[in-house]
């Protein structure tokens, strides 16, 4: 059975796909200002979009899910390989963050949402780890990022349960999608 690996980097650059035109997309190339290239929306986030692109040209062979996640499996990404992968991950998510920049206000928009989820996991039965502050998910947003559900028993558990399970406590308690965050 695949297990599902959606690493906590892609929460900080998945908040701001409302901000963008849905026709930039593609990962940065390092420089100080990449030219944007117009490509297929392939989900509703430009943002997804674009750390797809960049994982999946780095070599990684990952989905796009319909809910604007990324999935990663054992069947493709190697224990031994793991690491680099999340190496990999967070590269991109700097790339894509410094192209899609997240304001103040959907920072405060997010953290009401990841609130909102948590409640929800905890109602569902899943243990959550305790909520950092308004001010402390603030300050950490860039190095840090808090989400519930990667601080869930649910994050903890996704290796082994089900798939079915999975998309039901995905479509109960569903996380944060930029594009709803208004």
């Amino acid at each position: 059975m695949p297990d599902r690996r959606r690493p906590t980097p892609l929460f900080a650059c998945m908040v701001v796909a409302a901000l963008v035109p849905p026709a930039v997309t593609a990962c940065g190339t390092g420089s100080a200002h990449p030219e944007p290239t117009v490509e297929s929306a392939l989900s509703q986030s430009p943002v997804a979009d674009a750390l797809y692109r960049c994982i999946t040209d780095r070599g990684w062979t990952v989905t796009l899910t319909s809910d604007g996640g990324i999935d990663a499996s054992s069947d493709t990404i190697p224990k031994e390989q793991y690491d680099r992968y999340l190496a990999d991950t967070w590269a991109c998510n700097s790339e894509v963050s410094a192209r899609f920049p997240v304001d103040d206000r959907q920072k405060h928009l997010l953290y009401g949402a990841e609130l909102a989820e948590r409640d929800c996991l905890e109602a569902h039965g899943y243990a959550v780890d305790e909520a950092p502050s308004l001010q402390t998910f603030l300050d950490g947003y860039e190095s840090r990022a808090w989400s519930a559900m990667a601080s869930s028993d649910v994050a903890r558990l996704s290796q082994t349960m089900a798939e079915s399970e999975w998309e039901a406590i995905n479509r109960s308690c569903p996380q944060p999608v930029p594009g709803a965050l208004k």
